[in-house]
């Protein structure tokens, strides 16, 4: 998993240094869409990088080391977000009963 973690920053910081691709490494946390400080060691930093799994390894172990499971995120936001699955800001969901 952490050759994984690796290539996935390394990716990131890839795509931030072209502005054209830059949109697709900023912080994927609802309400947030920061540019996140690569040059910073990852996990180090209130601004630094973190993988963060948009469905959560404790419901979905399967998607643990899939790569379209991950999604970039500021070290802050990962943390203060808690447990759970991550929205990516497409809406509120609605209860199941709706």
């Amino acid at each position: 998993m952490n050759k994984l973690r690796t290539e996935f920053y390394e990716e990131g910081k890839r795509l931030d240094a072209d502005p054209a691709t830059r949109h697709l490494s900023v912080c994927a946390a609802p309400r947030c869409g920061q540019r996140i400080d690569y040059d910073a060691k990852p996990g180090t930093t209130p601004n630094s990088h973190t993988l963060e799994h948009v469905k959560s390894v404790e419901d979905f172990p399967e998607l643990q080391e899939d790569p379209t499971n991950f999604a970039h995120f500021h070290f802050n936001c990962n943390s203060s977000k808690g447990k759970g699955t991550t929205s990516l800001g497409l809406g509120e969901q609605v209860p199941d009963w709706w």
